[in-house]
């Protein structure tokens, strides 16, 4: 994973392109959108998760049981998914994050990828464009993906006999991280620290660069734990029965499908 250093007084800033610290955002505030219509790409973003490579997921049944499974990329909406790396000794380990959606826009955005090993429960940047709130924790988040997303749409298009385009088309953003094999087998064998909690955010680039982030509109918080075999039931939500679980596998040629009885750490 890439390692972005984080100091106490910032979340993020144009210095981030260049790995240098960053600065936490000041401010007190409401992060919601309450009493708006929910709008996927102007009020707030979802997050998707696949395997693509030397990689098997543990996905909760009632989730992933209605999927069309081939050997086809394919990703599943979880809120919550356990992942198994299939082969330490290969250098070669890729997870595959989904995001939607990106909205066109007259202006240049920033699209990046968070984790944090806790949440907090107070709100840290006030965003209240979104219905989400950032619920990492700033003392030890890391940024394991940054993207530029560049103006585009919002053309006139042409009438006909059956109707108009949309001027502004929607797009999801796919994008790879490379999950360090030397780190994350300490994590699989510690009991209180296999756990991370994922989240992406979208920021108009002249804010980001100017280090105000009240703007940006953020995903739903993720959860993966990393295990060394999957478990046969996965508690999804608190309070509720724990679900069965199927694994997916992606072997070292990215090949994807449901996992034979000697794949998936079983």
């Amino acid at each position: 994973m890439s390692h972005f250093k984080i100091n106490k007084k910032a979340l993020m800033g144009a210095a981030l392109l260049a790995t240098a610290p960053i600065v936490k955002a000041q401010g007190t505030g409401g992060g919601s959108t309450e009493g708006s219509k929910s709008q996927r790409g102007i009020n707030h973003l979802t997050l998707e998760e696949a395997p693509l490579e030397n990689i098997t997921l543990c996905v909760p049944v009632n989730e992933s049981k209605t999927k069309s499974i081939t050997k086809d990329f394919e990703f599943f909406p979880n809120n919550k998914v356990a992942v198994v790396i299939n082969n330490w000794e290969t250098s070669f380990v890729k997870m595959t994050f989904v995001v939607s959606h990106m909205t066109a826009m007259p202006y240049d955005r920033v699209l990046f990828l968070a984790y944090s090993q806790d949440l907090v429960p107070s709100i840290q940047i006030p965003t209240p464009k979104s219905e989400n709130k950032l619920e990492l924790n700033l003392d030890n988040i890391e940024i394991v993906g940054i993207y530029d997303v560049n103006s585009f749409g919002m053309k006139a298009q042409p009438e006909t006999r059956i109707g108009r385009g949309n001027p502004a088309p929607r797009v999801k953003w796919e994008f790879d991280i490379n999950l360090d094999t030397a780190i994350i087998p300490t994590m699989v064998r510690g009991s209180n620290d296999n756990v991370i909690y994922m989240q992406a955010a979208l920021i108009k680039k002249s804010d980001f660069e100017e280090g105000k982030f009240d703007g940006m509109i953020l995903s739903e918080v993720d959860t993966i734990q990393f295990v060394q075999k999957c478990p046969d039931t996965m508690v999804v939500e608190e309070g509720k029965p724990p679900e069965k679980i199927q694994t997916f596998c992606a072997d070292k040629e990215g090949n994807f499908g449901v996992c034979n009885s000697n794949e998936g750490g079983k």
